[in-house]
């Protein structure tokens, strides 16, 4: 049994359990609240900045639970030669049967945190999910703060040498985030998922000097082809980013 059907609604729910209950374990259709957080950045990152973030927004929506685990192995990475830490990267992801999702897009401020939805789900065996960071709409993102982006962080980043950068860092995904780790024997009991985002994870590889001159408002950004909008794509494509867990217990 290794099929990746995206759930979408009800009956395909309904479908699904009937699947798994024919594979010998008993599925229950049941909703759970995905929420959105992340976490602050803490120290210098690897290129010796130390980063100040006063806002950042992403754009998140759809998101799909699989029972396939996420795999991660080793690999040679180019970015190691020019400075660059390996990392993890996805080994042979099989993401199998789709066992709950949210379809809705939301634009969260990621220094407070927002709930997404209800997820349609059925109880089973949980190993892994895809994160969709679309890009937003006039309506999901009624106050523009994403300027089209999914998403957009700004801040100031300093380093030893006492140089200073206020900073704009915005990235579109081509495509879905999969394989992100979520490892759960979900029953009927109650409790919340919760996706934290790793600001640090973010940027941690960046080296802000790479920035152009600033703008008019003294805002430095990252140009297509720099160092630091390489480093941010690799940070935000990068599943260890976001960190997935079981909230037991009803929302406050």
């Amino acid at each position: 049994m290794n099929r990746r059907h995206i759930l979408s609604g009800a009956l395909a729910l309904a479908a699904a359990a009937t699947v798994l209950s024919g594979c010998g374990s008993e599925a229950e259709r049941r909703t759970f609240p995905v929420e959105v957080t992340s976490t602050p950045m803490s120290g210098a990152n690897e290129r010796g900045w130390t980063v100040t973030v006063e806002s950042a927004h992403l754009s998140v929506g759809p998101v799909r639970f699989f029972e396939g685990r996420a795999l991660t192995a080793h690999r040679f990475d180019w970015y190691t030669l020019i400075g660059g830490t390996a990392h993890a990267h996805p080994g042979h992801y099989a993401p199998g049967d789709a066992l709950a999702e949210v379809l809705t897009t939301h634009t969260v401020d990621l220094l407070t945190g927002a709930t997404l939805g209800d997820a349609s789900a059925v109880t089973g065996e949980y190993g892994s999910l895809e994160l969709t960071l679309t890009a937003p709409t006039s309506t999901t993102d009624a106050q523009g703060v994403l300027g089209g982006h999914a998403m957009r962080v700004r801040g100031t980043a300093r380093n030893a040498e006492g140089a200073e950068r206020p900073f704009e860092a915005t990235a579109s995904l081509p495509k879905p985030i999969q394989g992100v780790r979520f490892e759960k024997s979900l029953g009927m009991e109650a409790g919340r998922v919760r996706i934290a985002v790793n600001l640090g994870t973010w940027l941690g590889r960046i080296d802000f000097a790479t920035a152009t001159d600033s703008d008019a408002d003294g805002v430095y950004t990252f140009p297509a082809d720099s160092q630091a909008q390489n480093a941010l794509m690799r940070g935000v494509e990068d599943t260890t980013a976001y960190v997935v867990t079981w909230v037991e217990g009803a929302a406050q």
